[in-house]
């Protein structure tokens, strides 16, 4: 499967400005979600299954009792693509849709 380009640091910035629940940490989008419980951390997990599937674009993601911390980049371009703008947006709709939101 061809990898989309990497995006334009401008790109990058007019997103992060419009989605407060990511930083950017090198070039790599990081996310951490504070939950109620550790099985509530293992429910999120679990849905962003079918999303990174489906997007054939996986998130490291590390796992403790109320926390996860999702790191994305695009491996083989060394930096942020659209997939990574596409999964974050999907992993959003998720923990709002599905888990109240929950505070980062």
């Amino acid at each position: 499967m061809t990898r989309p380009p990497r995006l334009d640091e401008e790109v990058v910035a007019e997103w992060l400005a419009r989605h407060g629940s990511w930083r950017e940490e090198g070039r790599h989008l990081v996310r951490e979600i504070v939950t109620t419980d550790y099985p509530s951390s293992v429910r999120i997990l679990d849905a962003q299954v079918a999303l990174a599937e489906g997007l054939d674009h996986h998130p490291t993601v590390t796992l403790g009792y109320r926390t996860l911390r999702f790191e994305l980049w695009t491996h083989d371009r060394d930096g942020l693509t659209q997939l990574d703008v596409d999964y974050a947006e999907g992993l959003d709709r998720i923990v709002n849709e599905n888990f109240g939101g929950f505070a980062d």
